[in-house]
């Protein structure tokens, strides 16, 4: 399973830097203040009764979602920060303005927040699993992602779940090489991974183990197989490729070698028997 911190990762960014920050609708409406009016959302933001922000660059803000799990909203940049007793009439005045606590005028820490846009391809659509320490609502621990929503296009193939959940036809495979607006988060997370994949031909029943080591990992040996079918694979190519369903049998460190990463395919070769019985002829 993906996690925020590989996440973080994908986009250039170190998981060390970045709070994570589960903002509760006590005060507000959290997703509707962000999504009607992020003014007053950036204002609620910055404040803070304590200096929860400090010691990192970025914060990761989400949303409460069913049960524990949580909606990123979006993420910022954390310039500096001012308690209370050095406020300007600015800062004073933003208390006001939106109606925050009194005490917000004594007893907090004014954050100056400036919006980054590297993962607002995510915002309202990656969803992970906070945990049940829902009261603890800043953090740097890494959380699984349970969901990354799919964009809404006429060509979207759906959402991106895991890598082990991947099970894609022919047609999808083809969908996010043709259509990759619609399909931008697909493309990222198959693109950063080497690994050893399946591919089942549902007309016979027969299986081939392949492995992807090189430029733009799974994703980049995959659009080899979306644009001619085969792949380059002698064995598949005297078959319909319309028959095809693709999946991941294991990912693997970008740290392996290709030997490696060969060595690993050979095993499930062995454990799924497709040389005798499938479609490896080696």
């Amino acid at each position: 399973m993906i996690t925020l911190h590989r996440i973080f990762e994908i986009y250039g960014l170190n998981p060390e830097d970045i709070k994570s920050a589960r903002h509760g609708n006590k005060e507000l409406p959290v997703l509707q203040t962000f999504q009607n009016d992020i003014a007053k959302w950036e204002a609620y933001q910055s404040f803070q009764s304590k200096p929860r922000f400090s010691n990192a660059k970025h914060v990761a803000a989400f949303a409460p979602a069913k049960g524990s799990s949580s909606l990123f909203l979006a993420l910022w940049d954390i310039v500096h920060e001012v308690t209370s007793d050095k406020f300007t009439k600015e800062q004073h005045s933003l208390i006001d303005k939106y109606g925050f606590p009194e005490k917000w005028h004594s007893q907090s820490t004014w954050y100056d927040l400036r919006r980054n846009p590297k993962l607002d391809d995510l915002s309202e659509r990656l969803i992970i699993e906070w945990g049940k320490s829902t009261l603890s609502w800043v953090q740097k621990k890494d959380k699984d992602v349970l969901e990354i929503k799919g964009i809404k296009g006429k060509n979207s193939i759906g959402n991106f779940v895991s890598y082990d959940q991947v099970q894609l036809s022919y047609c999808e495979l083809k969908k996010l090489t043709t259509e990759a607006s619609d399909n931008s988060t697909w493309e990222t997370v198959l693109s950063v991974v080497n690994g050893v994949y399946l591919i089942s031909d549902l007309s016979c029943g027969k299986q081939y183990v392949g492995s992807a080591y090189g430029e733009n990992g799974i994703f980049g040996r995959w659009a080899d197989y979306a644009h001619n079918g085969h792949g380059g694979n002698k064995e598949l190519k005297n078959l319909d490729p319309n028959n095809f369903e693709f999946s991941i049998l294991e990912i693997a460190p970008a740290t392996l070698s290709a030997e490696e990463v060969i060595q690993r395919e050979n095993r499930w070769k062995e454990r799924l028997k497709t040389r005798e019985f499938g479609l490896n002829s080696n």
